[in-house]
């Protein structure tokens, strides 16, 4: 397989992320028949399809054990599992690629102590909602039998509050054994510790995304609490006309970068004058120019807008995310660039991050996502600074629009900081590639202390800069 590009160092890794799952299925056809299994078929099974950089498959074409390299930084682990990957589904995957991935059934019994403990997340939102045929569990039981895994994923299955499954489970581990293991060998609850955020969750309710999102949200507001909360609680506050006078006065600034790092092409200059509001004599004369015109155009509304709603510190709902969705593209529906229609609602389609591993969840979880990022960002228990965050964070890890995902977080988190008494922070765009790509490792490899310490620093300093600033006194920009 031959892909063909131009000599620019970003286009081969681009272009294969882009291909990522059609060229997996293509080595996978190769050593038929051939299954994704582990940890990589559990997070297929729950839609979740970001490229991970080992991906592992059993295959039955001969005894031999491969690692290929797909690519620079990515290979396929291929293991020797005869008999195994006879069940095996089928799932539509991206570009048009379907993925042989192993049937829960027979994936269950894959499923080490190793890979629970490190996939507990994944396989807790998996399990939880899982349903099986009792046929296929005892048909896989059979053909592999694991009492000791089967009754650990009783446990687990138990624990979760999925009593039916944790009965199943429990029948087959007993039919394969004749002594069952108690929980102090399976190390459910020792060794192996659910999530405590959906031990209070109601059994049988939500989804397998509202769980995953749930303990996200859960595990980053603890790793941003231990990486700035000491710090976070001696950081000073101001009076909210301060704040207001200091954003106004980097609003150009921040309009500038803010949307030029989305990639739209415009001059200091030219910004300043839009923001102004100044004739846009040199900003129309092509396509490309009126477009990065409006942009920053709509980029300078929000940013008004979002200071009215700070001001009389408003939640964070659906639609005020939709009003400031608007807001953003109102002058590009006015210069007939975007269709009146694709203002006020989520996406209805897919969308990929071109040269970025994160896949964007699909469409129609965008509803209860939305709905569970609301909810966290009116939480009083979790400091305003972590909320601030990992309010931008999982809004652009849901994605729910076309375009905009990125200003649109940014403006969230601004609302969160200026509502709490801290200070606009802006993100210039030659720090790109960095932020960018500590958003990546926080959606994909679950590493957030890069994206909070990239943040944590720019607050910090923003804090620093308008302390030693004299303070303005203005009487419109006082809170009501």
């Amino acid at each position: 397989m031959w892909i063909l590009t131009h000599h620019r160092p970003t286009d081969g890794r681009t272009l294969f992320l882009s291909n990522y799952w059609p060229v997996v299925a293509l080595v996978l056809e190769h050593y038929a028949p051939a299954a994704i299994v582990g940890l990589d078929a559990v997070r297929l099974h729950l839609g979740d399809f970001a490229p991970p950089t080992l991906i592992h498959a059993n295959h039955t074409a001969n005894l031999s054990e491969y690692t290929l390299k797909l690519d620079a930084e990515f290979e396929l682990h291929l293991r020797p599992r005869p008999g195994v990957t006879t069940r095996i589904v089928q799932l539509d995957g991206p570009s048009g690629s379907t993925l042989p991935v192993l049937a829960p059934p027979a994936l269950l019994l894959t499923l080490d102590e190793p890979q629970l403990i490190a996939g507990i997340e994944p396989i807790s939102a998996w399990l939880r909602h899982l349903t099986l045929r009792e046929a296929d569990v005892r048909e896989a039981a059979e053909e592999n039998p694991r009492p000791i895994r089967l009754q650990r994923l009783a446990d687990l299955a138990g624990g979760l509050g999925n009593e039916p499954l944790r009965r199943l489970l429990d029948s087959a581990a007993r039919a394969t054994s004749e002594h069952a293991a108690p929980p102090a060998r399976t190390g459910v609850g020792t060794r192996i510790i659910i999530p405590p955020v959906l031990l209070s969750a109601h059994a049988g309710g939500g989804s397998p995304w509202v769980d995953a999102q749930m303990m996200r949200l859960a595990r980053q507001t603890r790793e941003a609490d231990a990486l700035i909360g000491a710090e976070a609680v001696a950081l000073p506050t101001f009076a909210f006309r301060r704040l207001a006078a200091n954003a106004r006065q980097s609003k150009v600034f921040d309009a500038y970068h803010s949307t030029t790092m989305e990639g739209y092409r415009i001059s200091p200059e030219i910004a300043e004058a839009i923001v102004r509001g100044d004739a846009m004599v040199d900003a129309t004369q092509d396509a490309k120019s009126l477009e990065a015109a409006m942009a920053v155009q709509g980029y300078s509304k929000a940013f008004d807008d979002v200071l009215e709603l700070a001001a009389a510190r408003a939640l964070i709902t659906g639609g005020v995310i939709l009003d400031l969705y608007e807001a953003l593209y109102r002058p590009s529906v006015e210069a007939r660039i975007v269709e009146p229609h694709d203002l006020r609602r989520w996406r209805n389609g897919p969308v990929t991050l071109r040269g970025w591993r994160h896949v964007p969840p699909n469409y129609k979880k965008i509803d209860d996502l939305i709905s569970g990022l609301v909810t966290f960002a009116a939480r009083t228990d979790v400091a305003a600074i972590t909320r601030a965050l990992l309010v931008h964070l999982e809004f652009v890890t849901v994605h729910p629009f076309y375009d905009g995902n990125g200003r649109l977080g940014r403006l969230l988190m601004n609302l969160v900081l200026l509502s709490a008494g801290y200070p606009w922070v802006t993100i210039r765009s030659d720090e790109r590639i960095p932020f960018f790509s500590s958003i990546e490792r926080a959606q994909v490899e679950d590493d957030t202390r890069p994206f909070i310490e990239f943040l944590w620093h720019l607050i910090r300093r923003a804090t620093a800069d308008l302390a030693a600033a004299p303070a303005t006194r203005s009487r419109s920009d006082r809170r009501k």
